[in-house]
């Protein structure tokens, strides 16, 4: 009985052995059917921890601490002195204040530092303001010569303007009267005749050798297409009141700025018109240079090599005089903003509350030595 008895405890025990054993690794190959015994099922495995990481985050933690620590404890120490040091610790200069400073500070708040600040004022300043009006200020009669020196200029700058607009205007009148000459064969073939001789000169621009005949021509040519490579702009156009004709003013879409050649000479954006055959040259000649005889070219202007481009050299001459006016009126405008606010600034709080000027002796009025006068 006990043999069978055995044998059948053997037999269940390797049903019940499975492959899988948690708790008995000797016996993986001979174990299975685990259903029908679940507590020997194999336990969740624990996910695998680096130990290494875990301990230098531990001691970056308590690195950081230790300074937090540290740090306070610097702080309490500073407040400690502060206390018990009686030289550090001073009393607040504001106006009937007990309380101690603030460290860095001569004041315990931002209210007794403007509270002293005030007095201060109501304190110092009337008398200033008296000394300044017993004695007479030599940079203030300064101020006032310099100001009525820039008045008479900025007069002067508006008459020359003045001049200019009607110089303009007269000299538009001139241009067309000589359109209206009719054209002289006589003239034309006397001229050709002069100029017989095939002289030669080099181009200013290009230094190429030119015949006398097209030199202005050529030159005048080469000179717009050099200065077509540069450029002069501003991010701002022009706006003067009662000026006509003064900048190109054309907006380049490329460098998002306006031109400002004059409009008259400007190659880029003006070109010249056409001239017919029949057009006339119409240039007043002169005498001596200067002298104005009332008369006029009357060639072809597309023969005339004497008077080549004279309209627009005479308005661009006209056109640069008015914007050397219109410059110099800017600069006295700037000149006359500087003297009034130095002129303001003088009597001024700060001024007055950081400069005094004694006078030793009453009856000197003027301090500066014979050098400076």
């Amino acid at each position: 009985m006990r043999i069978t008895k055995i044998g059948s405890v053997k037999t269940s025990f390797k049903k019940q052995v499975g492959k899988t054993c948690w708790h008995f690794p000797g016996l993986q190959s001979s174990m299975s059917d685990t259903e029908e015994l679940p507590f020997l099922d194999p336990a969740p495995q624990k996910p695998v921890v680096n130990v290494k990481k875990m301990e230098n985050l531990k001691k970056k933690k308590e690195k950081k601490e230790k300074q937090k620590q540290k740090l306070t404890e610097k702080q309490k120490h500073t407040e400690k002195t502060d206390v018990k040091d009686p030289v550090l610790l001073r009393q607040c200069l504001g106006p009937g204040c007990v309380y101690p400073t603030r460290p860095g500070s001569k004041y315990c708040s931002d209210d007794c530092g403007m509270k002293l600040a005030a007095d201060r004022i109501y304190e110092i300043l009337p008398q200033r303001i008296q000394q300044w009006q017993k004695s007479p200020c030599i940079a203030e009669e300064h101020g006032k010569k310099m100001l009525e020196r820039i008045h008479r200029e900025q007069q002067d700058a508006h008459s020359r303007l003045k001049d200019m607009e009607n110089h303009f205007h007269e000299l538009e009148a001139i241009i067309q009267r000589g359109k209206q000459q009719a054209v002289c064969k006589d003239e034309e073939t006397n001229q050709s005749s002069k100029n017989s001789l095939n002289l030669q000169i080099f181009c200013v621009s290009c230094g190429q050798s030119v015949s006398m005949h097209v030199a202005m021509r050529h030159m005048e040519r080469c000179f717009a297409k050099y200065e077509c490579k540069s450029s002069f702009g501003s991010m701002y156009p022009t706006c003067i009141e009662g000026a006509t004709r003064l900048f190109c003013d054309v907006y380049d879409p490329k460098s998002k700025k306006y031109c400002k050649r004059l409009q008259v000479l400007c190659p880029e954006h003006s070109r010249d018109n056409k001239v017919s055959d029949d057009e006339v040259c119409g240039c007043p000649l002169v005498h001596n240079v200067f002298e104005v005889t009332g008369n006029f070219c009357c060639l072809p202007k597309r023969l005339c090599n004497l008077h080549y481009c004279w309209e627009k050299l005479r308005r661009a001459e006209v056109d640069l005089e008015r914007i050397r006016a219109l410059h110099k009126l800017e600069e006295l405008v700037e000149q006359e903003h500087k003297v009034r606010t130095a002129m303001r600034n003088r009597a001024g709080l700060l001024g007055l509350m950081l400069h005094q000027t004694i006078q030793h002796d009453p009856l000197t009025t003027d301090l500066r030595s014979r050098l400076d006068s």
